[in-house]
């Protein structure tokens, strides 16, 4: 108990000790007086001694309290600045002023400050230095890893995401929640990884894998959760590096709904090609072993057999033909169709035309977006610039692309006569470059269900090659702008969710490695209980003592009553900002979502959970989670006396918030996280390194629990 004594106090009971000793002695002197002189010394010792004990306990008060103020605070404030640098890596500035009384030592503990923060510069830049190589390395294969048009999701044996790439954000990221530390299966159905991971767990305990054609990996089907996605891939196991045990998965798989579709399609027509044709193709039959045999047929006989033969093969053409159109769209279905800039299309045809002589192109009119596949039409374009160049000695074709209903219209002009269809056709039927494996015009054009028209264009003297191809699939923009990008997440990994944390002892696990998802709320005042209400609520994620600034939850929420002029002052949100966000009973459960198997923080977070805990019956939730609050885990660090707002606190561990982020739920909520991570590593010095250690910890800030009940 007496290690837990501040200096102030120790230095407190000092200064009370001398005061009690001095009347102590001054008591022991009257009664030898009174020993000596007898009852006639009585009243002026008694007047004396009460005289000597208020001049002794003042003395000893007054001395105490410039003590207090210029030795016991400055050392403690030292104390704590240390504490922030050495453990919080904080800026530890002190006034000088603060430490005038203090002789040497307050500039001493400013040099050894310099001195570490100088010493731990050095070591960084080294560490900087000596890591550059893995550095760029580990980017390489971030990068590959990225890009990689496949997905890719690397999971611990509880399913926790430790890794994911940008194709599998893309895939799967609008069906379910995908974050590191996240279960895989909040996006895709369990079933199929299960049974996967149960076989292939089977065959590792057995040692088939080290003979099995597919080792340690196995085939798997999924879907995601929504059903709107059908998944195909591979699931492999990760055994740990003594080959003894699995430790996790990694699973690669690509969308595959259009593909089975086509499949499905085209089984369907086989089928019913077959199925179709063998009525006709029996009754042909039947009649032609009739008409065969030889036997004498009356001219009415004849003539039904013969009308028999016209019917059915009439009917079989027909069939044939439908066939033909249908796997003929099917062909088309199944060949790498894409939307695509006009400008990008004829900028590759410059290129592959360059160095051809005789030949110029010139780009001519708006671009517009079209769907094709790009690079066998930019090769048959080619293809007939260089014919056209070739038979017609046309030095410049012009080539334009004009959109028309549905249809965009790729123009090849040039000076000269047109082109009859049997030259289109002798073109067409001639092979394009060899990398394309004998791929002819005419196979391009049956691929995109189209055919070349040569006609006189809009004027005299010159020849038009149209080309109608498809319009684009989706609405772009009128220029090339790319697209919005999904979101730039950096925390795309984090292996040491590999460690895998049983339930039981959560409480008893380091801070560090706990999920934790930091909140705040911006409201239209501060009382829940008389009506005020939620106007935005964000959050942030933390897994692994990592701050995933690309997994956040921000809303604004419709309150349904007016925003008082004093608090857009505060935060910023307007009535017209909120007027068409949706209301608390759509946006908490979603939050409730977000926050699910992870602690709460907030800072002062009985103001914030109680606007919360109010709305959980009319939004069909319970918020049943460990709540941790920033304001009390920093009083434990600093006492109760120093400022435990926000900005004070981000201040003094260099968190750095734009301004206009500031009073935001969202960048209140980063900060709040920021400053979570420092106050671990000071409370660690303390005895504080559990969930369960802070918890209890925060129970015994009861000053400051009693001043949070007022909301």
């Amino acid at each position: 108990m007496v290690d837990g004594w501040s200096l102030r106090l120790r230095f407190a009971l000092f200064f009370g000790f001398l005061a009690f000793g001095g009347t102590a002695c001054m008591l022991a002197g009257m009664w030898v007086v009174f020993q000596r002189l007898g009852e006639a010394a009585i009243d002026p010792l008694v007047a004396g001694a009460v005289i000597a004990t208020f001049l002794i306990w003042g003395l000893v008060a007054w001395i105490g309290f410039l003590f207090d103020e210029h030795v016991a605070k400055p050392i403690q404030l030292l104390e704590r600045r240390i504490r922030d640098v050495v453990h919080a890596n904080a800026s530890g500035a002190v006034d000088p002023r603060t430490v005038k009384y203090l002789g040497y030592l307050g500039p001493a503990v400013q040099d050894a400050v310099a001195a570490l923060r100088a010493a731990r510069t050095e070591i960084d830049q080294a560490v900087t230095r000596a890591t550059a190589e893995t550095e760029r390395q580990k980017g390489r294969l971030e990068a590959l890893v990225r890009d990689l048009q496949l997905g890719v999701v690397i999971c611990n044996l509880d399913h926790q995401i430790l890794l994911f790439n940008q194709h599998a954000l893309k895939i799967l990221h609008v069906s379910g929640d995908l974050g590191l530390g996240r279960s895989l299966f909040d996006a895709v159905t369990a079933e199929p990884f299960r049974h996967a991971l149960e076989r292939l767990d089977r065959r590792f305990a057995s040692a088939r894998h080290l003979d099995h054609d597919e080792g340690l990996s196995a085939l798997v089907v999924c879907a995601t959760v929504d059903g709107r996605h059908t998944l195909q891939g591979r699931v492999s196991l990760i055994v740990d590096a003594t080959l003894n045990a699995p430790i996790g998965y990694v699973a690669v798989f690509d969308e595959v709904t259009q593909t089975l579709a086509a499949h499905a399609q085209r089984d369907r027509l086989l089928y019913l090609a077959i199925d179709d044709m063998r009525r006709p193709a029996a009754n042909l039959r039947a009649t032609v072993e009739v008409m065969a045999a030889g036997g004498e047929l009356d001219a009415e006989s004849r003539a039904a057999f013969e009308q028999v033969l016209l019917d059915e093969t009439a009917a079989l053409s027909t069939r044939l033909e439908k066939l033909q159109e249908e796997s003929r769209d099917l062909l088309v279905g199944s060949w790498p169709m894409s939307d695509v800039f006009s400008a990008t299309l004829f900028a590759c045809l410059e290129t592959r035309l360059a160095g051809t002589n005789g030949v110029e192109l010139v780009v001519a009119g708006e671009p517009v977006w079209l769907n094709c596949d790009s690079l066998t039409i930019v090769e048959i374009c080619r293809h007939f610039v260089r014919r056209i160049s070739e038979t017609h000695g046309a030095g410049q074709v012009t080539i334009k692309a004009s959109a028309v209903w549905s249809r965009v219209y790729v123009d090849l002009t040039w000076q000269g006569a047109i082109l009859p269809m049997s030259t289109i056709d002798a073109w067409l039927a001639e092979p394009l470059d060899a990398s394309f494996g004998g791929l002819t015009g005419r196979d391009v054009m049956n691929r995109h269900r189209t055919e070349f028209w040569c006609d006189g264009g809009d004027e005299p003297g010159m020849a038009r090659l149209r080309l109608p191809l498809a319009a684009a699939r989706r609405q772009h923009q009128a220029s090339y702008t790319p697209s919005a990008p999904l979101p730039q997440r950096p925390e795309f990994y984090d292996f040491d969710l590999l460690n895998r944390l049983e339930a039981a002892t959560v409480e008893d696990a380091p801070l560090r490695k706990l999920t934790f998802v930091v909140f705040d709320t911006e409201t239209t005042g501060l009382n829940p209980s008389e009506g005020d209400e939620i106007i935005s609520i964000a959050g942030v994620r933390i897994v692994n003592g990592r701050v995933l600034h690309g997994e956040t939850f921000n809303a604004l929420v419709n309150p349904r009553r007016n925003i008082p002029a004093v608090s857009t002052k505060v935060h910023g949100i307007t009535n017209a900002m909120v007027a068409d966000a949706p209301t608390i009973e759509d946006v908490l459960p979603r939050f409730h979502a977000f926050a699910r198997d992870s602690v709460l923080v907030a800072h002062n977070a009985a103001f914030d959970l109680k606007f919360v805990t109010m709305k959980e019956v009319a939004c069909g939730v319970r918020f049943d989670h460990t709540v941790l609050d920033t304001v009390l885990l920093a009083a434990l660090v600093h006492g109760q006396g120093d400022s435990l707002t926000l900005d004070a606190l981000a201040e003094r561990y260099d968190v750095h918030l734009p301004a206009e982020d500031r009073h935001t739920a969202l960048g209140d909520s980063i900060a709040t996280a920021e400053v979570l991570l420092r106050l671990f590593d000071l409370l660690a010095p303390v005895g504080i390194t559990t969930l369960n250690d802070a918890l209890q910890a925060s129970t015994r800030m009861a000053a400051i629990r009693r001043q949070q009940a007022r909301y």
